[in-house]
């Protein structure tokens, strides 16, 4: 803060801000409910010098004094301003997977707007988020912190699973718990009796935690019942860090993939116009959090396999069954060194290659094998990521669906080639898909995309969403915030390419 802090005082040739000679100005009272309210946005309070301005301002000042004063509410200003809009922790600082998009506000240009025009409190408002995502997630971090406050919910106790037609006093608990939260209604007669109702509000609860919708109350359904309302606001917390990573403007219309609910759904005006499943990075090779723009799209697409995954799984599999580049239609190239030209595979002794030695580039050609499928939707980032169809279609059947090297699989990659080139038929789609070498197309417009992790989202009038944490990211941008070291050593994880150009 101190660059900010001097560059305002120096266009102002020095001259206080928030008092003159005889008075502090009223707009010091906007600054400082704004830190009082900061706990609402999942700041720290301690982050901000509320109580050296509370001192301050409680007693006549002399003109040392007031100069202390308004440095200290030009310094909390710019802190809290940048907490609010951009985030309270530099992402890439704690993992280099985690990408902040710029925010291209100027603080200096907006205080001295805000101070010249009186309209500190009306700024202050308008620096957080503006998305509905964020500002429904806000209202239910109120909501979930207000419940933990006043005790929390009740654990259901371990036992069997508890189904339509069970008695019992766990079944009485049971109810409570969901009801403490929101799902479900009192009960007509027994609360002890698990009723069509308390089954409904079962299902629904599943249905808002990522966990299969039977209604039946068993291990997995539990322990997401037994997470407590602390917990949950703490999740609510980091997420809504997140959000302070995107982009303003998310787009007119956009690609949105959630990691942590393994899912891409198309933005159109406001209104969710496509959604489908998706397969994400594995928990060792996470999909990044970053945006970017799809520019092009390219049928067909080869598959230019990153050495990383050629020389630690290929490999063996090749020394394993000398047939198997042939099978796959692999051609392999020679390093850059040897002019990067074709090598029969025949006259390579692969027995004698390691991991370490291994110099050879491997591509794949289009094919009912290739793991890009027939479609690859294409944006640039640091990390050589990608959407792209893909031949393993079982996989989008399991609910847990982070198996890939950071690329993201869809399972309606036709659907969304169809949204992204309208004046395409399906037809012609699915044919470009099926048939032929590559093609590359670019788009007229580009489409932001942007990768998230959400394991905590709402719609404006819906209840809140939750998932697991398949990453472990909650726990080290929590611990980020609380100013300590991450609980698992931080490893320097940008590659050249995570699923091949």
């Amino acid at each position: 803060m101190d660059s900010l802090v001097a560059s305002f005082y120096e266009q102002r040739g020095g001259r206080l801000a928030w008092s003159d000679s005889a008075a502090v100005s009223p707009q010091t009272g906007a600054l400082t409910r704004a830190l009082a309210r900061a706990r609402d946005d999942a700041l720290d309070t301690r982050d901000y010098p509320s109580a050296g301005l509370d001192s301050l301002l409680a007693r006549k000042l002399a003109p040392a004094e007031l100069a202390r004063l308004d440095s200290l509410l030009t310094r909390a200003f710019f802190q809290y301003a940048w907490d609010v809009s951009r985030g309270r922790v530099e992402p890439a600082a704690v993992d280099s997977l985690w990408r902040a998009a710029p925010q291209g506000i100027d603080l200096v240009r907006l205080l001295a707007s805000a101070l010249e025009s009186g309209r500190v409190a009306g700024t202050l408002r308008a620096l957080p988020p503006p998305q509905p995502g964020y500002v429904a997630l806000r209202r239910a971090l109120s909501r979930y912190r207000a419940i933990a406050a006043h005790g929390g919910w009740p654990a259901v106790p371990a036992g069997a699973a508890l189904e339509l037609g069970a008695v019992g006093p766990r079944v009485e608990l049971l109810r409570r718990r969901l009801l403490a939260e929101g799902y479900g209604a009192p009960a007509r007669d027994s609360a002890e009796q698990f009723d069509g109702a308390l089954e409904s509000a079962v299902r629904a609860f599943q249905e808002q935690h990522g966990v299969e919708v039977d209604g039946t109350v068993g291990p997995m359904t539990r322990r997401a019942l037994n997470m407590s309302a602390r917990a949950r606001a703490r999740q609510i917390a980091v997420n809504l860090e997140r959000w302070r990573w995107l982009p303003r403007f998310l787009g007119q219309r956009y690609l949105v993939v959630n990691s942590a609910a393994f899912t891409l759904d198309v933005v159109d005006g406001g209104q969710r116009v496509l959604s489908m499943r998706a397969i994400v990075g594995r928990p060792d090779w996470p999909t990044p959090i970053v945006s970017s723009r799809v520019t092009e799209l390219i049928f067909r697409p080869a598959w230019h396999v990153p050495r990383a995954i050629a020389a630690r799984e290929l490999l063996a599999l090749v020394q394993r069954d000398p047939r198997y580049l042939a099978r796959e239609g692999m051609r392999v190239l020679g390093d850059s060194a040897g002019g990067g030209k074709e090598v029969d595979p025949a006259t390579i002794d692969w027995s004698a290659v390691t991991e370490s030695t291994f110099t050879y580039r491997l591509v794949q050609e289009p094919g009912p094998t290739n793991p890009l499928g027939g479609v690859r939707f294409v944006f640039w980032t640091p990390f050589d990521v990608f959407i792209h169809d893909t031949p393993q279609r079982p996989l989008f059947t399991e609910r847990f669906r982070a198996f890939s090297h950071g690329c993201v699989r869809v399972e309606g990659a036709a659907d969304l080639a169809t949204y992204l080139l309208p004046e395409w038929s399906v037809d012609s789609i699915h044919a470009a898909m099926a048939v032929g070498r590559e093609r590359r197309l670019r788009l007229g417009a580009a489409v932001p995309v942007h990768l998230v992790y959400w394991t905590a989202w709402s719609d404006e009038d819906g209840p809140v969403q939750f998932r697991d944490d398949p990453y472990g990211w909650d726990e080290r941008l929590a611990n980020a915030f609380e100013g300590r070291r991450p609980t698992t050593p931080l490893i320097a994880r940008a590659r050249s390419s995570l699923c091949g150009t």
